[in-house]
């Protein structure tokens, strides 16, 4: 995939999450555990400009944390996921599926799929591009750590780099 071309974008938000925004919190003996998973509508990148770009890869890097200035707030961050979907037309298929025992083996790729990428897995490459992109949407942010201060809330920011490798259609 040599002669890619790439552009970036970045998300940033600082937030008081509480049950309304997806907080939830639970405690097993001295432990305290939380998580976040919040649905994000009309979070998007659209695509623009006067060719339509086929695109190979996706790239998330950045930071997802509580910020000791809010220390009532404050917890401890230890995993991060963003879902997002590319709006575009998938490559053209060269085959299909045999039907299966059991047909939840295997699925065929759905049209504008969506991906998850995380702090443990923060691209994703594909061999044949989406084609004619024209959004990618980010549907779900989920966070989750321990030693939250409190039992309704958590004080979490972030600032996350995206990078789109893509070549322009007919190149």
């Amino acid at each position: 995939m040599d002669c890619l071309r790439s552009f970036n974008f970045a998300l940033a938000n600082q937030s008081n999450y509480d049950a309304s925004l997806g907080f939830k919190y639970w405690q097993i003996n001295s432990q305290h555990y939380w998580l976040i998973d919040q649905s994000l509508p009309n979070v998007k990148y659209l695509v623009q400009g006067f060719k339509n770009i086929n695109v190979f890869k996706i790239e998330v890097s950045g930071d997802v944390n509580s910020s000791p200035a809010f220390v009532p707030y404050e917890a401890l961050v230890q995993n991060w996921k963003w879902d997002l979907q590319v709006v575009g037309q998938n490559s053209t298929n060269v085959g299909i599926l045999a039907p299966a025992q059991n047909p939840g083996y295997m699925v065929i790729q759905e049209t504008n799929p969506s991906f998850r990428l995380s702090k443990f897995q923060p691209s994703i490459e594909f061999e044949t591009p989406i084609q004619s992109a024209k959004e990618i949407i980010f549907t779900n942010f989920y966070c989750d750590g321990i030693a939250n201060k409190t039992t309704t809330s958590a004080q979490v920011g972030f600032v996350i780099n995206v990078t789109v490798f893509y070549k322009y259609e007919g190149e």
